[in-house]
């Protein structure tokens, strides 16, 4: 089978981000601010829209949220992250990002940032990060899903990417290898270990 990528699409968290743990001081916080008491750990391996992950938290603790209250939860998350993240000295980027983005600038891809932070409010952190002109892009919004390579490392993120006909490259940093290779076209420990020849037309697994 031949195909030809031409759009390299990545999230920020969990994938370029190693940032699990100021998610996870985030999310205490605001569940502090709405006076309910944190466990120690929460999920972030489920993926999904940041609003279904926050219903999904907010039922654990036995609580009900309307529509309108998840959308301010939702919106003060936000603020919240980056405020958290601008806060840092350095941006909380895996080790083997920063080549693996030079990698795609050298492969002429185009690149997109798969996040539900507005392109706007990010670029102030991340201009000058990332070598190469970048788009915010959501799984159900990519014009040539067949073009598009996907990186993601949560289980419904893959599912996601696939149901759209996207090729998925699954990164085992937030689930087990094991898996990550149930969800995926293939399979990596970390960015670091992706072979772009990989994608010679005629050598990719097909989809089931």
């Amino acid at each position: 089978m031949g195909f030809r990528i031409t759009t390299v699409v990545c999230p920020l968290s969990g994938v370029l981000f190693r940032d699990q743990a100021l998610r996870e001081q985030v999310l205490q916080e605001l569940l502090i601010r709405e006076n309910i008491a944190p466990r120690k750990r929460h999920p972030w391996y489920r993926g999904g829209a940041d609003r279904e992950f926050l219903q999904y938290v907010w039922q654990s603790y036995r609580r009900s949220v309307s529509d309108d209250y998840l959308t301010q939860l939702v919106q003060h998350y936000h603020s919240q992250y980056r405020q958290a993240l601008g806060s840092l000295p350095d941006l909380p980027w895996y080790g083997e990002t920063p080549a693996f983005l030079q990698q795609i600038q050298a492969h002429g891809y185009q690149f997109g940032l798969q996040t539900e932070q507005k392109g706007e409010d990010l670029l102030p952190l991340l201009q000058g990060h990332i070598p190469q002109d970048w788009i915010v892009a959501d799984y159900g919004d990519v014009a040539e899903p067949p073009a598009t390579l996907v990186f993601d490392s949560t289980r419904l993120g893959m599912q996601r990417a696939r149901a759209v006909g996207c090729w998925v490259v699954g990164v085992a940093q937030q689930m087990p290898y094991h898996w990550v290779q149930r969800h995926a076209h293939w399979a990596v420990d970390h960015l670091g270990e992706w072979d772009w020849h990989a994608l010679k037309p005629g050598v990719a697994p097909l989809p089931d």
